[in-house]
């Protein structure tokens, strides 16, 4: 009996899926695995543990998979691609395939059809794909130059609207709850704490907008809602390329910025439709893991692996 991995490795969790070929047999799960962010080792270990812990619940060994599926974030590059293929070779059997975590959610959502699925986490991306099997994709170019709408580009503009807001004299239920979450007291030692680290991933400080737009803060609620007017816009950019204006568009969201947050999702949905008409929302859930398990099942035999890849016969 084949068994199959699907790996779904973010920017803050990994998870891994084991299964044969109809049944999920164990499941393991890690911190983040984006080799630029954690470096090579945070992911091998990330990525070792969770299919360790995949395999002890099957009761499989790892030199057992027969294919494996593992949609990484940041594996459009070819580097980043080729060290994660290079660690799952060193931890798992049979024939690898390493391919960009927006597939893996795409093919969650949509199989090999048509549709365009919209991620933000940590870090965001649109990706889409027509029936005639051309792709496309707008963001994911990194928290620095890109990623809007995502946790991290919702913090940094959390703390740039309330700084303004107190330069001109207005201080915010947004403002005091930074303050208390960098552990200062007063504006200057904000700042000077904010910049002492100017590659600091700010994503975890997400809930920290959430719970100030919740509490009434207009600034906050403002910060979201732009979000997801940003989001639809990167949508667009997707949806024009791939689809004709009188072709219906299925799309899903994914991510914990979605998930937590109705104000992000209704802006991001108000705006997608005032631009398009024509858009199927998929209600379901989207489980990228479940896609790279379904991913690596499909393609079980093929001597041809897509992405960075290794094939045994």
């Amino acid at each position: 009996m084949p068994y199959f991995l699907g790996i779904d490795g973010g920017g803050s969790n990994t998870r891994c899926v084991l299964g044969d070929e109809k049944s999920v047999l164990g499941r393991g799960s890690g911190s983040g695995c984006n080799v630029l962010r954690v470096g090579e080792a945070c992911a091998r270990d990330s990525l070792s543990g969770a299919i360790h812990e995949a395999c002890v619940q099957a009761g499989v060994s790892p030199q057992q998979v027969a294919r494996t599926c593992a949609g990484i974030s940041g594996a459009a590059d070819d580097g980043i691609a080729s060290t994660v293929q290079r660690i799952l070779t060193g931890v798992v059997g049979g024939a690898i395939e390493v391919i960009g975590d927006m597939e893996i959610a795409l093919e969650s959502g949509f199989g090999g059809g048509p549709g365009v699925i919209v991620i933000a986490g940590t870090g965001s991306i649109v990706y889409g794909r027509n029936a005639q099997g051309e792709t496309a994709r707008a963001g994911g170019g990194g928290r620095l130059i890109s990623d809007e709408g995502s946790g991290h580009w919702c913090v940094v503009r959390a703390l740039g609207a309330a700084l303004r807001a107190h330069d001109q004299g207005r201080d915010s239920e947004l403002l005091q709850r930074l303050l208390a979450a960098f552990s200062v007291r007063t504006v200057p030692d904000l700042i000077v704490e904010v910049n002492a680290d100017p590659g600091r991933d700010l994503a975890s400080l997400y809930p920290v907008v959430l719970a100030a737009a919740d509490a009434g803060d207009p600034i906050a609620a403002a910060v979201l809602e732009q979000a997801g007017s940003e989001l639809a816009k990167l949508a667009e950019v997707v949806i024009r390329r791939l689809f004709r204006e009188d072709e219906e568009v299925p799309f899903g969201e994914h991510g914990g910025v979605f998930a937590s947050s109705a104000r992000v999702r209704e802006a991001f949905e108000e705006a997608l439709q005032a631009s398009c008409s024509r858009l199927r929302l998929l209600r379901r859930e989207i489980d990228p893991a479940l896609g790279a398990l379904d991913r690596a099942r499909r393609d079980f035999g093929s001597r041809w692996l897509y992405g960075v890849s290794r094939f045994q016969p």
